[in-house]
């Protein structure tokens, strides 16, 4: 109990990650009968997501390694997020791409994770690339909304909600992703800094998935 009051910000932050996703994937279960079909697929994204965390959370507690856990969450949460966007844009072009977007980014993914050190370093460039097609997609999300204006209420809807924290969280995380290798070379405070902000950009999309899984159902 001792060690818990002398933790670092930081520490405390990265111990309080779980705690968002469990919320989520809980609000998923108990709103799941009510769920629009395409939100029903960030209901599965949530429980895909709580597994990972919380074995990723207790090696880390160990202090052993959990980079391995990252090439499996980055291709089961890109395919999901893909099946989510393909049934709220519900456009064929994007659908017929559908199965070679998420199958050209799992190819990617296995690849660079079989290369040497592979799966005990961070690999910046998946989460680069997973980074910037999610970006697209929320591009596409946006770009229907403007067209059709046929939502009266951003704030009640659920889409909106998943698309402007995914949209906070990637452009945060891709600054973090692209120059973390070098800021753990220039200073380990810093790195350990930046860190901090993506834990907090973490929980503050898993509360964007939280509000969207307890919106009520359009009727």
């Amino acid at each position: 109990m001792d060690d818990f009051l002398y933790l670092t910000p930081e520490q405390w932050l990265t111990r309080l990650t779980p705690v968002p996703v469990v919320v989520a994937a809980v609000m998923g279960a108990v709103r799941f009968r009510h769920l629009p079909d395409n939100i029903r697929y960030l209901a599965y994204l949530t429980w895909f997501i709580l597994p990972l965390e919380i074995i990723g959370f207790a090696m880390m507690m160990m202090q052993s390694n959990n980079l391995f856990l990252m090439p499996i969450c980055a291709i089961g949460e890109f395919g999901l997020q893909a099946v989510l966007y393909g049934k709220t844009l519900q456009s064929p072009t994007f659908t017929r791409a559908l199965p070679w977007l998420v199958g050209g980014f799992a190819a990617y993914v296995v690849f660079d994770s079989l290369s040497i050190g592979g799966l005990k370093e961070f690999r910046p460039g998946q989460q680069v690339l997973q980074s910037v097609l999610v970006l697209g997609m929320v591009g596409l999300y946006f770009r229907k909304l403007l067209h059709e204006l046929h939502v009266q209420q951003l704030k009640r809807e659920p889409m909106f909600w998943v698309s402007a924290g995914l949209t906070i969280y990637c452009l945060g995380y891709l600054q973090i992703a692209l120059f973390s290798n070098y800021l753990l070379r220039f200073s380990f405070q810093l790195n350990m800094t930046v860190w901090m902000v993506h834990s907090l950009l973490f929980i503050m999309l898993y509360c964007c998935y939280s509000v969207a899984l307890w919106l009520p159902r359009k009727k």
